[in-house]
């Protein structure tokens, strides 16, 4: 069975798909969410709009998967966090976790460690 992971970073947003045990990279979709929000106070609804239907394509074709906020994400207010992600899983049927500083870390870990096994 096949996963998508949507990962929405401060400037980009990743896409990749896994199968079993490897991970093939479908795109990379530039959305600066810090730039925007440094700007405006708060996220860009242009920036949200973006996502949203890049999730929406999405949704079309795959069930499985899996959203992540990190950067940005983790450094809005709680009520701008739950305001964001109620709005998203009202828009596109699908739950946007934001990662904190610790997973966040773990998982860069993981992908480093991945790529320097599939390099040796």
């Amino acid at each position: 069975m096949q996963r998508i992971i949507v990962e929405v970073g401060s400037k980009n947003t990743n896409i990749d798909v896994c199968y079993k045990e490897e991970t093939k990279h479908i795109m990379t979709q530039e959305i600066k969410f810090e730039e925007n929000y440094k700007k405006e106070g708060k996220l860009d609804k242009k920036d949200i709009d973006t996502l949203i239907e890049r999730v929406k394509i999405l949704n079309v074709v795959y069930y499985d998967i899996n959203i992540y906020g990190t950067g940005i994400f983790k450094d809005l207010k709680e009520d701008e966090k739950k305001k964001f992600v109620e709005y998203f899983k009202e828009q596109t049927g699908r739950k946007f976790e934001i990662l904190n500083e610790n997973e966040e870390k773990i998982l860069l870990e993981k992908g480093v460690e991945y790529l320097a096994n599939k390099n040796n």
